[in-house]
């Protein structure tokens, strides 16, 4: 017999190691982006203020700052996953936050720094100075740019986790459905289990559906797509009548011609609910 608890731990660790790899990529294109605007910009400027310069200087400078950057991306995002900056669980996740940056800060202006003077002395046949005030300036000027991306890289893999975790509660209330013949609906902060064969109808609300049950009704934030994809798992004939609507077939008693191909389907609660040309189809194929 299947360990149901270890099933769906390996699906939440699968998650989260393709929110993690999925928001390093995206931080990689992004900086391969934001390398190429930056070199271009600074070529730019020192042509318009006609300074003699090596040629691209501006490549060099900011590659090796960008380099550091993707190679420390990983690090970066895989304490995003282990340590996330939530409710609850901040106060904890802090202290290995900003250890994660100060070896950032370290790493970044360390390898650059390296980097550059080794580019300096094959490319340019001279010395790369970094330090033109005081090492502190220089070091806190790096540091302040570096909070800024280390925050940034936190939000992306924040967003990506919420993604893979929206996709996945689908995923398994699609299992759900299919092993207990219920639905699972999030109406604010409850999660409700439901007899699939209660369903009714369902009405799209914005970013919500209106599901009416025999019992009552329910507002969910889902949509109509994935509200029907779980009937079809609970084995509940639903179809879609109208852009808006969703009905269980097994409840519908008349469909009354409306004009212009629209029609007018009754329930056996007496309810009537409208239903599109565009979807005249489907309701008469399921029938």
């Amino acid at each position: 017999m299947t360990d149901t608890r270890t099933m769906d731990l390996d699906q939440v660790r699968a998650a989260e190691k393709r929110a993690h790899w999925n928001a390093v990529r995206f931080a990689w294109m992004s900086l391969v982006a934001f390398w190429i605007i930056a070199s271009l910009s600074i070529a730019t400027e020192f042509d318009r203020m006609n300074v003699d310069h090596p040629p691209l200087v501006g490549w060099v400078t900011e590659g090796s700052s960008i380099l550091m950057t993707a190679l420390f991306a990983p690090v970066m995002m895989a304490l995003g996953v282990r340590y996330p900056m939530e409710p609850g669980r901040w106060l904890n996740s802090l202290p290995w936050h900003v250890a994660g940056y100060i070896a950032y800060v370290a790493i970044h202006v360390g390898g650059m720094v390296m980097l550059r003077k080794l580019a300096w002395v094959v490319a340019y046949d001279g010395t790369y100075t970094f330090i033109h005030t005081s090492a502190f300036q220089e070091i806190l000027y790096e540091a302040r740019k570096d909070l800024g991306t280390y925050i940034g890289y936190q939000v992306i893999i924040a967003v990506a986790l919420a993604l893979e975790h929206s996709r996945l509660e689908t995923l398994m209330a699609r299992e759900e459905a299919r092993r207990s013949h219920r639905l699972t609906l999030k109406c604010g902060g409850r999660t409700l289990r439901i007899a699939a064969d209660e369903f009714l109808t369902a009405k799209a609300a914005g970013n919500y559906v209106e599901v009416r049950l025999a019992g009552g009704e329910h507002l969910a934030r889902m949509t109509l797509a994935d509200l029907q994809k779980q009937l079809g798992e609970a084995g509940v004939d639903a179809v879609r009548v109208h852009r808006s609507w969703l009905v269980n077939r097994d409840h519908v008693r008349e469909i009354t011609p409306t004009g212009e191909g629209d029609v007018a389907i009754t329930l056996d609660t007496g309810e009537t609910i409208p239903g599109s040309r565009r979807y005249r189809s489907e309701l008469e194929a399921a029938a």
